[in-house]
């Protein structure tokens, strides 16, 4: 596989939101049948693109690059080709030094609704490198000149597009949808994804009757579980702006693993101060 060929490879699969393994040998011992410099490109579901030695020992690799996707984590590690089948030069077998690069999407953002939170949030969330989507059953807001051309607008059936946009571990779910049945169903959907992070506008009230509704259709009670709602971090937020800043806050909490403490309080820098 060309460079040009594995790079363009590797950005097609980023854009489908989809995590691939590059492996790259870094180091040979013993009669290796590739170079320094040899690499492999591993999809999630094991289908390699490119070759190191044979089917043994790229079998092997693909293996190693798997286990880096579950752990998602990159690492090094040795390969060992066993003269036995064929696929070192020599007849004393090699060692191939392997290193498995875990390449990931940057984080979709999934906006269901296109109203005025949705917009604020849309233009907030461009600054904090989210690929942005937003779903809407209705034509008139889901307008190109409200959100700018950098957002991917949808129209249609909120839980259908849910679904067919197959929300991974790199994306985020935000509903803010008109009404409480439309968010019912919208969550409903979302619940049957993977996604990384699931959050739905609404009064304590309006949540606990979603939550009533989905337990007595089944719904686990580990999986509501999952949902982020009411939506955000307490800001004492009241306009859409305001709205849109305490979930996007909540967000980069979340995805840098942060407390959402004050600063202040968290390191407490006059605790143990002696005053004058």
């Amino acid at each position: 596989m060309t460079a040009i060929t594995l790079y363009n490879e590797i950005q097609a699969a980023l854009r489908r939101g989809e995590r691939v393994v590059v492996a790259t040998v870094v180091k040979t011992m013993g009669a290796a049948p590739c170079e320094i410099g040899t690499k492999l490109l591993i999809a999630a579901d094991g289908t390699p693109q490119g070759r190191m030695a044979g089917p043994v020992t790229d079998k092997k690799v693909v293996d190693e690059g798997l286990k880096a996707l579950s752990e998602n984590h990159s690492h090094l590690a040795h390969i060992h080709i066993d003269a036995d089948n064929g696929e070192s030069v020599g007849s004393c077998g090699a060692t191939l030094e392997v290193f498995f690069e875990v390449l990931r999407p940057e984080p979709r953002l999934v906006i269901v609704g296109a109203g005025y939170v949705a917009q604020a949030l849309a233009r907030l969330a461009h600054t904090l490198d989210f690929r942005i989507v937003v779903v809407d059953d209705r034509r008139d807001l889901a307008d190109p000149q409200l959100f700018g051309e950098k957002v991917q607008l949808i129209f249609g059936d909120i839980p259908a597009t849910i679904q067919a946009l197959e929300p991974d571990e790199s994306s985020w779910l935000v509903i803010v949808t008109r009404g409480h049945q439309l968010d019912r169903d919208a969550l409903k959907a979302a619940l049957s994804t993977r996604a990384a992070y699931i959050g739905m506008i609404g009064s304590t009230s309006k949540v606990k009757q979603i939550f009533h509704r989905l337990r007595e259709e089944g719904i686990p009670r580990k999986q509501l579980e999952r949902v982020h709602a009411p939506i955000g971090l307490d800001l004492g937020a009241e306009t859409p702006d305001e709205i849109a800043l305490s979930i996007a806050a909540e967000m980069v909490m979340l995805r840098r693993q942060g407390s959402g403490l004050s600063l202040k309080n968290k390191h407490n820098l006059l605790e143990n101060e002696v005053l004058a």
